[in-house]
């Protein structure tokens, strides 16, 4: 097979930009904020506090393309990541959301997958390089290398646990490539991936790194939020695909498509093992951290780096922003945005909001939703009503300065809250419980209902936590916040539509969401591998009934 060198993105050259860390006073401090100077190679000899703090800095670039496009008009990642669940359309044909309704997805739909999978493992690429270069710094201390492994292996492990519930078995990189045939890689066992990269990595920047045990108040990674990846890491290991693995770990289950294990939590000594050791990272968070109001989620100044987030990408309105994204979460072609258009290319189903309790505050104009809203100056100079929205739509990235004023929004993306946290905190402790582990009432119930006072909602009791309830709950809490992707895999279940709640939980084989023609299968618990990969890397193999497939596969 021919290479094309020039598409490959797991290149062998490795540039990175340097960058100048320049910190703003205030709440959202941007120290991503980069001024080019040339490109470096894996030559390259650092020894300098400031090329050290350049080399860690530039690890973070990735993060800033969590929320970037997926190669076509109003098609950005954070939706395709959505689409799948059957909880999210878009208004908009050029997402090609028919796809997802027929399952027709493939490698080569749009961007979807070849962007997703070229960001992290660029992500992954800049780590290697780093890790490999940070001992070399001369001018830190032991503890200053100690706390940029830290930093570094826990962003390594973050890109590496995003591409492995995307994909499951991955091209294993954890150095900096050689040569192109090193290139050369077939995917190993998504265990592999958990076991030898990203909870190694995570372990030693909780347990042996001199990083801070705090939240970030700039961005950068703490001991905190190396704790929140952690915990989430061993929460998706006491479930699937990851149990189901380990039980035959030579089996091709990928790319054979054998995954039919079901019942959730799984009762085994290694998942057991694995909710204990999230309880205690869980616990280690609890009270770290303070619900605001539902504002905050949208308002720069109290959620950037601040308040209930955890972990972020980071932005700057104007230089590197997800405007685009917050753009897809408003009405299509509603007038409102100074600043472009409005695409309607992530919107809950009609079916999902009729799921929220009437009561809920979450419900309300301008708490987590919006029903209407003013017209954008271009349109109207007085800025009068606009037409009322056919529908709520999630208001949680409407950043009113930006889209009322124009110019891109500084709002961060949030990729780990406390409520996020809380809310896992119940169920390792419903969990445990229910795989014989003692637990109280109130560990159990604090978590949950914390987040549910803030919606106004009556507490629960111990005894109404079931699976239902909680993941109902992180249905309503943490809307159009990619999550709910990785719910169903993990638990292999999913939430069925009701009135004024979810009326059922029943197990992602054979679930059909509403609007599509098909019923879920092995097949839907993985994405296809990116046409590109597929492309230019021969040991490659796709995915189970996913196109393209290898040659001679």
């Amino acid at each position: 097979m021919q290479i094309n060198f020039k598409k490959y993105k797991r290149a062998l050259t490795y540039p990175l930009l340097f960058s100048s860390i320049a910190f703003v006073l205030g709440s959202c401090q941007k120290f991503l904020k980069e001024t080019p100077t040339g490109q470096i190679t894996s030559d390259y000899s650092f020894s300098s506090a400031s090329e050290g703090a350049a080399l860690v800095t530039g690890t973070y670039r990735s993060l800033a393309l969590y929320t970037g496009g997926a190669g076509d008009y109003g098609n950005f990642l954070p939706c395709t990541v959505e689409y799948p669940t059957g909880k999210v359309y878009t208004t908009d044909a050029h997402p090609q959301f028919f796809k997802f309704q027929t399952n027709q997805v493939s490698g080569g739909t749009l961007s979807d997958y070849d962007n997703f999978w070229n960001n992290e493992y660029q992500g992954v690429r800049d780590c290697n390089l780093a890790l490999s270069k940070i001992g070399g710094i001369t001018d830190w201390t032991a503890s200053q290398q100690s706390a940029a492994y830290g930093e570094v292996r826990t962003l390594r492990a973050f890109y590496y646990f995003m591409l492995v519930r995307y994909y499951g078995d991955l091209v294993m990189d954890t150095s900096v490539l050689a040569s192109v045939a090193e290139a050369q890689q077939p995917r190993v066992s998504l265990k592999n991936i958990y076991d030898q990269v990203i909870i190694p990595d995570l372990e030693y920047a909780v347990n042996t790194s001199s990083l801070v045990d705090a939240p970030s108040g700039n961005g950068r990674i703490t001991k905190l939020i190396s704790r929140a990846i952690l915990a989430d890491v061993y929460l998706t290991c006491a479930g699937y695909p990851y149990q189901e693995v380990a039980t035959a770990p030579a089996k091709n289950w990928c790319v054979d498509g054998l995954f039919a294990q079901t019942g959730y939590p799984v009762n085994t000594p290694s998942a057991k093992d694995f909710m204990l050791k999230a309880q205690t990272q869980l616990n280690a968070l609890y009270g770290k951290y303070t619900l605001g109001t539902y504002s905050d989620l949208h308002t720069p100044s109290k959620i950037n780096n601040t308040g209930e987030a955890i972990f972020q990408a980071q932005y700057l309105g104007g230089v590197n922003d997800m405007s685009g994204f917050v753009q897809c979460t408003l009405p299509t072609q509603s007038h409102i945005y100074q600043a472009g258009d409005e695409y309607g290319t992530d919107i809950p189903t009609l079916g999902y909001i009729a799921s929220y309790n009437p009561a809920d505050k979450r419900l309300q104009d301008r708490q987590m939703f919006f029903y209407s809203d003013t017209y954008a100056k271009k349109f109207d100079p007085n800025q009068g009503p606009a037409d009322k929205f056919p529908q709520p739509y999630v208001y949680k990235y409407y950043d009113s300065l930006a889209i009322k004023n124009g110019g891109g929004t500084n709002l961060n993306y949030t990729f780990y809250r406390y409520a996020d946290i809380l809310l896992m905190l119940t169920e390792v402790n419903w969990a445990l419980r229910q795989l014989g582990t003692a637990v109280s009432d109130n560990d159990i119930t604090k978590g949950i209902n914390a987040v549910r006072q803030r919606a106004l909602l009556p507490d629960f009791l111990a005894s109404d936590i079931n699976l239902k309830s909680i993941m109902s709950e992180r249905a309503y809490e943490l809307i159009l916040e990619n999550k709910m992707l990785w719910d169903q895999r993990r638990t292999r279940m999913c939430l069925v539509d009701g009135v004024g709640s979810f009326a059922a939980i029943q197990s992602f084989f054979g679930h059909q969401p509403t609007g599509f023609s098909f019923a879920f299968s092995a097949m839907n618990l993985l994405c296809p591998i990116s046409q590109n990969e597929i492309a230019v890397n021969a040991k490659c193999l796709q995915n189970f009934n996913f196109l393209p497939k290898q040659a001679g596969q």
